[in-house]
Parts: structure tokens; sequence; C-alpha cells
């Protein structure tokens, strides 16, 4: 068996491919076959090279300094910050064919230790494109000499036209990505039998899988990562933590989606609150016989109907379903990895900071059909828990939040979740 790590281009993103290499190690999971494009070519080279804790220091430190040479100025907090930067990346590709990368030559100097990486048993292979003949360059260790190695990384990493063509000899090389930016099909011809690929979803072409009986596994980010020509130490280091715990759920060591939960936290929050759930809407849709007809819609609603009917799968999904988007409203950070009770803990701190908001605006809102925007959700779903505070008290509520369950079934479930576990 020969397993391969192949990694695809994605500028600053890259960050992200040492985030998964840190579980791959927690894992014990060997590699025979490294290859890469663009900055997945940088970071496999030092996959083959073995040094994970260079690697992660080069990324924790990263900033414009170690790229270009001319001094890139913006707030990266702030969107005015980012647009100037933006603006910098655009005048040079402009006026000057790009930003010149040579201080990353120097950069690479510090990381590359040629004796480690020729004579490692990992075998490894890039993608650049050589733009004078138009003809796309795959090469393997074996294939790049030792003075023309960081030439040739380079190249692969050459993202024109934010960055100036790379010239080796007589030739001019742009980015791999315009070719290849996830090479699985060389690294396939490389000898693997069992891919791990690690696509950071960024700008380039892709090619169909010519092989259909290698076993690939893909490695993706579950949220979004900051921009590819931002490079940031504070966006790498949430990247870094996002790769390993995305590659830790894809190898079923962690629970969630985008937020990341202990092994069978998920599943304890279930058994713990499906029954107090359930019974909260059996509650709400206790409704006389002229409202039958309005039950029987609410009740049809797809999560409402699988946790009525008990199926318990489904149930559970649509319950981590709505743990997260409370997470998402509460803007709760998605890099770490929580403790179920924890999160419950830190939502319902985050619901209590929000006031009551305006009652009748809502309710305006509501009437004429207008949509609850995103930044307005809590607040709806803070008017929809004190509505189910009240329905044992005032039946007629009832009817009310069938109706609105009608229209916004996640947010009345949302609410519903907040009220069953604020509840000692």
């Amino acid at each position: 068996m020969k397993r391969a790590i192949v990694l695809s281009g994605g500028g600053a993103k890259g960050a992200y491919q040492i985030g998964v290499w840190r579980a791959l190690r927690k894992l014990k999971m060997d590699y025979h076959i490294v290859t890469g494009t663009s900055v997945g070519a940088l970071n496999g080279a030092l996959m083959v090279q073995k040094e994970y804790f260079k690697a992660r220091n080069m990324w924790y430190n990263i900033n414009f300094n170690l790229i270009f040479n001319e001094p890139m100025e913006g707030d990266l907090t702030t969107f005015k910050g980012k647009v100037a930067i933006f603006k910098k990346y655009m005048s040079n590709a402009l006026l000057h064919g790009g930003m010149d990368i040579s201080r990353l030559e120097t950069t690479m100097d510090k990381y590359i230790n040629y004796k480690k990486f020729y004579n490692s048993p990992i075998d490894y292979g890039l993608v650049t494109v050589n733009l004078s003949s138009f003809k796309p360059v795959l090469l393997t260790k074996k294939e790049i000499s030792r003075e023309k190695l960081k030439d040739y990384l380079i190249a692969s990493a050459t993202c024109f036209p934010a960055f100036k063509m790379k010239q080796i000899d007589s030739d001019l090389f742009i980015d791999g990505a315009y070719y290849d930016k996830i090479p699985i099909n060389q690294a396939i011809k490389m000898g693997a039998t069992e891919i791990i690929a690690v696509d950071l979803d960024s700008f380039g072409l892709s090619k169909k899988v010519k092989e259909k009986n290698i076993p690939i596994t893909y490695i993706s980010p579950r949220n979004k990562l900051d921009s590819f020509l931002f490079f940031d130490s504070k966006f790498a280091r949430r990247s870094m933590k996002l790769g390993y715990n995305d590659a830790m759920k894809t190898f079923n060591k962690l629970d969630g989606k985008k937020y990341t939960f202990r092994k069978n936290h998920l599943q304890k929050n279930f058994n713990k609150y499906f029954k107090k759930l359930r019974n909260t809407i059996l509650d709400m849709t206790d409704l006389d016989k002229k409202n039958q007809r309005l039950v029987k819609e609410v009740l049809a609603k797809r999560r409402f109907s699988v946790i009525l009917n008990e199926k318990l799968i489904k149930s559970q999904n649509v319950i981590n379903e709505i743990v997260e988007y409370l997470g998402e409203l509460f803007k709760l950070e998605d890099y770490l990895i929580y403790r179920i009770d924890k999160y419950n803990k830190l939502l319902i701190e985050k619901f209590l900071i929000y006031e009551d908001f305006n009652v009748k605006l809502i309710e305006k809102k509501i009437k004429n059909k207008e949509t609850i925007k995103l930044a307005d959700r809590v607040y709806f779903i803070k008017y929809l828990y004190n509505k189910i505070l009240l329905m044992q008290e005032k039946p007629k509520i009832k009817k009310e939040l069938c109706k609105l369950a009608l229209i916004f079934e996640k947010d009345v479930l949302a609410a519903m979740y907040l009220f069953i576990i604020s509840r000692k």
C-alpha cells in the first residue's frame, strides 16, 4: 500500500493543510508520496522533509513581509484595510505584471533542507505551467535538480497576475493551478494506491481522476477561510485549527460539521434533549378540533415530522443542525473543539445578552411577510422563545406559534432548543 497526500493550491489558505498534517500525525497515518500545486507544492516539500514543527512555525508567524519586498499596509480586521490590500495587488498587476515575491525565495531558504528533502524515502511531485511553451510541467523529485528545486517550488506557486511570473533559464512559469490545482493523477502515476486529498477550494482547474479504483479521501474546509491573498498570522492560526478539526472529523475522531465537538458529545446531547424537544412540539400543537388542519400542516413540515415520528437518525441530524445554527447566529468561535455542555452554556449566555426586540416591529414584519434578516434573527428567536415561555398560561399563543412554525420552522425549533436547555 502506498498512501499519497495530495495538496491543492490556495495561497494564504495553505495554513489549513498544516492543520490536516497535525491530524495525520495524531492518527499516526504514514504517507509515501506527496504531490502538490502552488502552496501545496511548498507545504508538500516540508512534508517530504517530515518537518512539521518547522512548517507550523512558518505559518504561525506568517505575514506579508515573508512574501513580498514591497510593504503591504492595511488592517485586515477591517473592510477598509482589506480593500487597501486588494488595491495594492491590482495596481501591481496592472503596472508591474504582479507582486515581486523574491522575498519568498529568501524565506524558503530557511525552511527547505536539501539534504532531508532528497534523502527522504517519501517521493514528491509538483505542477507548474511553462507559459513560454503553453505546456504544463509535472515534475517528480528525481527530475528536479538541487539547483533548480527552489525555482520550481516558486514557479508552482506563482499566482499570476497577482504575482510576477517566475523565470527559469529562458522560460517563464506560472502557477500550476492553471493546469491542475490538485494533482491526484500525478500521485497515481507515481504509484499511489490510496490518496488523501486536501482541497482548499481555491481558484484553478481540476483534472478528472483517470483511475476509478483508487480510494480517495477528500478533506476540504467546512468553514469559510480568509482570502488566499491575505498572508496574516491570525488568519493562518485559525486555518490551521480548522484543518485539524476537519481532518479529525473526516476520520470520525471528532463530531460536527462547521462546529466541532468531542467524540460522542452530540449523541449524548441528543439522548438528553430529544424527548424534551418532542414534548415541547406536542405541547405547541395541542390545539382544539377546529385547528386540527393547522396542526396537520405543522406536523407535515420535514423537521417536525421526523421528530414526532421518532425517526431517530434523522431526528439527531435535525437537532445537530439546530445546535450549529444557533452557534452561527450567536457567533461562537468556529475553530474551537467544544464539550457540548460548555457549548450549550455559551449559547444561553449569549442569548441572555440580547435584550427583547421591539415586539410590534417584529409582528409587523411577520404580518407583511417580510424577510427576517440574519442580523435580526436572534431577536426574532428571542421573540419566539418568549412565546414558548407563555404558551402554558395563554393557550392562544400555541396557535400563533403553529402559524409561525409553518414559515419559520427552523427558528421555532431553535427557540425550543434554547427553551429546553435553559430549564433546570
